[in-house]
C-alpha cells in the first residue's frame, strides 16, 4: 500500500469517527449554537408532533411500597391546525375513574369534562385559540417532550431550551454506550420552581433529550431522573416510545416514579377541521362561549356592592338611632 492510499484511508477513518454533528448541520460548540441547533429540529419536528394521533398509557406509584397512585389512557387526535386530548384516569384513593379533555386549535381553546352518567360538559372556554404548532406546550409528555426540559401535562409556560427561564452553563461531547451524546449542564427558573442539572442530548434523534437529571436547587440526595425511548418507525424524528421518570422522596413523601407508553401513527387521510369542534363530544357550541364567566364576575361584583351597600344603610340607621335616643335624654 503507497503512502498516499495509506493516507487516504487513515482520512475517511477519522471522517467515520467524527461525531454526528458534521453529518447534521448542526453547531453545538457553545450555548448559543446549541439553541439555535435544538430550535431548529424543534421547529422541523412540529410538522410530524402536530400530526400524530394515538394512545398513551401512563402510570404513576411509589417506588418504596410498589403502590399505584394513578392509571390513565389517553387518546390523541390532530391534523397539524387542530387537535383533541381525551384522557381516562384513575387516581386511586378517589372512588371512580373521571374524563377530562382538551380541544386546541385556532379558533377554540376549550376544558371538558363528563359527568357520571356520561355527558361531556365545557368546564373551562375560550374562543379564539392558536394553532396547535403554536401552542407547543400541549405537546410537552405526549409529543415533543424530548426537547422540553420540564415537561408536563398542565405546564402552560413550557421551559424550552431556548426560552429565558434556561441558562445553559456547559456544552460538551461525552461518549456513552459507545454513542456520542452532547452533555448539557443548565439551571431553569421560572416561577414555579428553580431548578439545575444534567441532559443528554441524541444528535441521532434530531438533538432531541434522552436522559435527564435534575434537582431543585439547594436540594442534595438523588435527583429526578428523565429517560426517553424514540420509537424506530419514525427515525430520526423524536417520537416517543417509551418515557419513565423516577424521583427520590422528600420528608414524609415517599419517591415515586412515573412511566408512560406511547403508540402514535400518522394517518394517511388526516381529519378534518370538522371532527375539532364542541359538536364531536355531543356539545352545542351556540350555547358555550367565554361572555358568561365576564357576566358572572360582574354579577359577583354588582351582588358585593349591593350587600355592602345595605350594610351601610343598616350602620348609618343605627348610628341616627343611637343619636335620637341621646337627644331624647
Amino acid at each position: 500500500m503507497s503512502a498516499r492510499t495509506l493516507l487516504l484511508v487513515l482520512f475517511v477513518l477519522a471522517l467515520a469517527r467524527l461525531p454526528s454533528v458534521a453529518q447534521e448541520g448542526g453547531d453545538v460548540a457553545s450555548s448559543e449554537g446549541l439553541v439555535l441547533t435544538v430550535k431548529k429540529a424543534m421547529e422541523e419536528y412540529l410538522r410530524t408532533a402536530t400530526r400524530l394521533c394515538g394512545t398513551v398509557r401512563e402510570r404513576s406509584g411509589s417506588v418504596e411500597d410498589g403502590t399505584l397512585w394513578v392509571d390513565a389512557t389517553t387518546r390523541i387526535k390532530q391534523n397539524g391546525n387542530y387537535g383533541y386530548l381525551v384522557q381516562n384516569r384513575q387516581d386511586y384513593g378517589l372512588p371512580q375513574r373521571h374524563w377530562r379533555a382538551l380541544l386546541y386549535g385556532p379558533t377554540v381553546r376549550a376544558h371538558l369534562k363528563k359527568t357520571a352518567e356520561g355527558t361531556w360538559y365545557v368546564d373551562a372556554y375560550r374562543g379564539g385559540g392558536r394553532p396547535v404548532r403554536e401552542a407547543c406546550w400541549i405537546l410537552t409528555y405526549y409529543t415533543a417532550c424530548g426537547y422540553f426540559v420540564q415537561p408536563g401535562f398542565d405546564w402552560q409556560f413550557a421551559c424550552l431550551w431556548w426560552s429565558d427561564a434556561v441558562s445553559i452553563e456547559s456544552v460538551e461531547w461525552e461518549e456513552t454506550q459507545g454513542k456520542k451524546l452532547v452533555k448539557v449542564t443548565f439551571s431553569s427558573d421560572n416561577s414555579l420552581q428553580h431548578r439545575t442539572g444534567v441532559a443528554w442530548l441524541d444528535p441521532e434523534w434530531s438533538w432531541a433529550i434522552v436522559r435527564k437529571e435534575d434537582r431543585r436547587v439547594g436540594q442534595s440526595g438523588r435527583p429526578h431522573v428523565l429517560t426517553i425511548t424514540y420509537d424506530e418507525a419514525f427515525r430520526p424524528a423524536p417520537v416517543p416510545k417509551l418515557m419513565e421518570i423516577r424521583w427520590p422522596g422528600s420528608g414524609e413523601k415517599p419517591g415515586g416514579w412515573w412511566r408512560g407508553e406511547f403508540d402514535f401513527h400518522i394517518p394517511d387521510e388526516p381529519p378534518k377541521d370538522e371532527e375539532f369542534t364542541l359538536a364531536t363530544f355531543g356539545i352545542d357550541p351556540l350555547k358555550v362561549s367565554d361572555q358568561p364567566a365576564k357576566r358572572a364576575t360582574w354579577l359577583w361584583l354588582g351582588l358585593l356592592a349591593s350587600l355592602l351597600a345595605a350594610i351601610l344603610w343598616w350602620a348609618r340607621q343605627r348610628l341616627q338611632q343611637k343619636t335620637n335616643v341621646a337627644n331624647e335624654q
